[in-house]
């Protein structure tokens, strides 16, 4: 196959669809991204968080450009806080005009803690995911699990 023979080839994701099919859920998963956390005490903790992010997409889309999910994780600063969320989760939607976005974020939290026998000090490492969704017209849903080691 020469050049020529690649020229020719049609460019399916841009003709128009006539299926009529709405796309549930198209994203990235398991994207690895440095991220600062912001506490409500306003100090921050840098960390690695992994990304999952979909969209659902409307009947008159094939797909989307999988690119703007890596765009949208660089332009927030990597700052992240409970508050920054819902507006990354929104922009996701609005880029991508999509119907409803889905984004889920995990990442590693240390908290100094102390034994409670000796008194030593340590870190202890918290397993934490934020999911931020848009759906039903708009509505946005936050949600937070903390894993907690016992």
């Amino acid at each position: 196959m020469d050049l020529n023979d690649i020229m020719r080839i049609p460019d399916v994701q841009g003709f128009a669809d006539t299926r009529q099919l709405a796309i549930d859920k198209v994203g990235i998963k398991s994207i690895r991204h440095p991220v600062r956390v912001m506490d409500k005490n306003g100090g921050a903790q840098h960390t690695i968080a992994v990304f999952n992010m979909y969209v659902g997409l409307p009947h008159n889309f094939k797909g989307t450009h999988m690119s703007r999910f890596v765009e949208i994780l660089n332009a927030n600063q990597r700052e992240i806080s409970v508050e920054s969320f819902e507006p990354m989760v929104r922009e996701m939607v609005k880029r991508l005009e999509a119907e409803t976005g889905h984004v889920e974020m995990t990442f590693p939290y240390f908290i100094s803690k102390k034994a409670p026998l000796s008194g030593v000090g340590s870190l202890m490492d918290y397993d934490v995911t934020f999911v931020g969704e848009i759906c039903d017209g708009g509505r946005y849903r936050f949600t937070m699990k903390v894993l907690v080691p016992v």
